[in-house]
């Protein structure tokens, strides 16, 4: 149920007495063996069909390739509630973000025992992006902290001890907000002359090419229904140029050679 329709229903209920009385919980009762939300998270995937629970179980579990068994109960609305055995699993699922089922966007979400499933919002997801086209100049872990705000919170950039992350293009982990349209790049300009920054997402699969939105494709999509009723499709604003090949090798695996001493070729960082 949307927020909105339960705040306008609850405004027009009258309570009765019984209802109105307030249980209060003794934390005592609640039981040790079973506070594990620390072990769980709650995966939601981003599609207009059904999930095949089974397949995704199946899926999901060959994918993380975990050390402990995992559990998947069904929660409705393509939601799951995902209990691992080791905090380890948990935390290389959480580290390895994002997933996917089905080219389907797997958002996730870690468990708050004292909140309810239904309160839980998905809103943003991190992805690797691939920021094209800087000057050297400005291909520091400063500046991709800053220039990135505008897509969401930014979780980390890619870059050396000193700050530097000079290469062919700077890498930033951010959480990205699933129900904004993608940002497929920003101007920058520098001195006299501006540049066009592109945006590339690492990992990306299915989005809607006429609106730019994570959480839905095709029938989903506003401006699509609207031209299924008459009106003229536009021209799509997104397309996959916005997919970026994910990185597999760290671009600081420099070698420096030589020096002071002895003259030969040695490793140094």
């Amino acid at each position: 149920m949307e927020a909105e329709e339960l705040a306008s229903r609850w405004e027009r209920l009258h309570l009765s007495k019984e209802e109105s009385a307030c249980f209060h919980v003794q934390q005592k009762s609640i039981r040790d063996d079973i506070r594990r939300g620390k072990y769980c998270i709650v995966g939601k995937a981003l599609t207009e069909k059904g999930v095949n629970s089974e397949g995704f179980r199946i899926t999901m579990s060959q994918i993380w390739r975990l050390d402990g068994w995992v559990t998947f109960k069904e929660l409705g609305d393509q939601c799951f509630l995902i209990e691992f055995q080791k905090i380890e699993d948990k935390e290389k699922v959480l580290s390895g973000r994002p997933w996917f089922f089905d080219r389907h966007l797997l958002t996730m979400m870690e468990v708050d025992e004292k909140e309810s499933i239904d309160g839980l919002k998905f809103c943003f997801e991190p992805f690797w992006i691939q920021l094209h086209n800087l000057p050297l100049s400005v291909m520091t872990e400063d500046f991709g902290e800053q220039f990135t705000e505008a897509i969401g919170p930014v979780i980390r950039v890619e870059a050396k001890a000193d700050g530097r992350a000079w290469g062919r293009c700077l890498r930033v982990r951010v959480a990205v907000d699933l129900n904004r349209p993608l940002l497929r790049g920003k101007w920058l300009r520098l001195d006299d002359k501006q540049h066009w920054i592109s945006f590339k997402y690492e990992r990306l699969q299915n989005f809607c090419f006429q609106c730019g939105i994570l959480s839905h494709k095709g029938k989903g999509c506003l401006t699509t229904r609207n031209a299924q009723q008459g009106e003229t499709l536009p021209p799509a604003q997104f397309g996959p140029w916005l997919r970026g090949q994910p990185r597999n090798t760290n671009i600081f695996d420099s070698r420096r050679y030589g020096g002071s001493k002895g003259g030969n070729n040695q490793q140094t960082g």
